[in-house]
């Protein structure tokens, strides 16, 4: 792919016309899922505020990105939108099209690449990008986008792309709505295990040796495997140990969901030569997986996620015991810096840490009759039905408790 102006003639990419020259930038939209790892050298030089340091955390990496595309795309339409400057890269927005429903009614969405499989997203500038220059580029990519609803969802709340969002939609008379995403729990691996350890309650450390000591004594094991492909053997027993997990009665197990199945070789293909994905088995005493936990490491950041257990081991706590054994091996790593535990904020998680990384979704309603119809719809008519309706049940719930029972009763 070349970086300049005339690679609009390639396929798969489209640049925007309509572009003022005195912004000094181009708009160009990707459609072939290809460009990807083309790009993968210039998306490394861009930056989010979503982690300390600058760098390019995992899930906004173009090999992220292009492992959720194949695995989640399905009805899609890829909208990767790249803005350029002198040739160079200066800011990438990892979107998609997409034709959906809201409160059933048709709308044409735009859409981060990212669902419940991805902790955050966010769009990415070069660090040298001025923040006047980084509101002319949003404000030019708002119009760029054919919608009537763009979606982001998963950006660090009071971040940089948060507050560039609310400032230039509100410029252009934009309505917009903010409601929270994940709350994540996050651990610092960079001290000691055995005095991070120590600063938690009693009660929880008896509860860490107690289940250990229970686990051990079963003749359970705890087996630590280095990923290199999706084609490993260890992959087929993650579906297994998923298929007898809760999730089965939800239809989430790995064992119903082709599409996270896809999405995780993808990773492992790409991200297994370059050592950065670990698997934590708990095995019974015959070798059976019964639970484990998925970690894939990036720039000292550990991302465990995905965790699974089979449920006819559940007195065991397998899952616990994995969990605890891969924490405890970041804290023994030279270079890890942090657990970031990509859920959301589980009481089981609220153990290890009281450190969260807040997130929110936005949502931007074109300009006009319809984007009017469903901002007023959700966040005016439906909030005032829904407490209508709470004063109802409480009303019928009191009168119920104050009436004299059924005589057949």
């Amino acid at each position: 792919m070349e970086s300049h102006q005339s690679s609009n003639h390639q396929v798969g990419m489209d640049v925007d016309p309509s572009i003022d020259s005195s912004c000094n930038f181009s708009i160009q939209t990707v459609s072939d899922p290809e460009c990807f790892l083309e790009l993968e050298d210039d998306w490394q030089q861009l930056s989010s505020d979503t982690h300390a340091g600058g760098a390019v955390p995992l899930p906004l990496t173009s090999v992220w990105m292009l492992s959720w595309w194949k695995g989640f795309s399905d009805g899609a339409r890829l909208r990767l939108t790249i803005i350029r400057q002198h040739g160079r890269i200066i800011a990438i927005a990892p979107l998609a099209a997409v034709n959906d429903h809201y409160r059933r009614i048709s709308v044409k969405k735009t859409k981060f690449l990212s669902n419940g499989h991805t902790p955050f997203c966010d769009i990415l500038f070069a660090p040298d990008v001025e923040y006047g220059v980084r509101k002319n580029i949003m404000r030019e990519l708002i119009k760029h986008l054919d919608y009537d609803l763009i979606e982001l969802r998963g950006i660090k709340e009071k971040g940089s792309t948060h507050q560039l969002l609310i400032e230039v939609a509100q410029s252009m008379g934009i309505r917009v709505a903010v409601y929270p995403a994940l709350s994540t729990p996050v651990v610092n691996t960079k001290g000691d295990w055995d005095a991070f350890l120590a600063e938690k309650s009693k009660k929880f450390r008896q509860r860490v040796r107690s289940t250990t000591n229970r686990f051990e004594r079963s003749g359970g094991k705890i087996e630590k495997t280095m990923i290199k492909s999706g084609e490993d053997s260890i992959v087929e027993e993650m579906i297994t140990v998923s298929s007898h997990s809760w999730k089965r009665s939800m239809g989430t197990d790995l064992g119903s969901r082709a599409d996270s199945v896809r999405f995780l070789k993808s990773l492992f293909d790409q991200l297994g030569p370059r050592k950065s994905i670990s698997v934590w088995m708990a095995r019974t005493d015959s070798g059976e997986p019964i639970a484990f936990e998925l970690h894939l490491i990036w720039g000292g950041v550990s991302y465990p996620i995905r965790a699974d257990f089979n449920e006819q081991y559940k007195k065991l706590s397998p899952g616990f015991i994995a969990e605890l054994n891969a924490l405890r091996s970041l804290f023994e790593q030279a270079d890890g810096t942090t657990y970031y535990s990509c859920a959301d904020d589980y009481q089981y998680l609220s153990h290890w840490t009281d450190t969260y990384a807040q997130h929110v979704t936005v949502e931007l309603f074109k300009p006009g009759l319809k984007g009017f119809l469903l901002y007023n719809l959700e966040y005016r008519l439906i909030p005032v039905l829904r407490s209508i309706r709470s004063v109802f049940r409480k009303e019928t719930g009191s009168e119920s408790k104050t009436s004299r029972p059924n005589k057949i009763a």
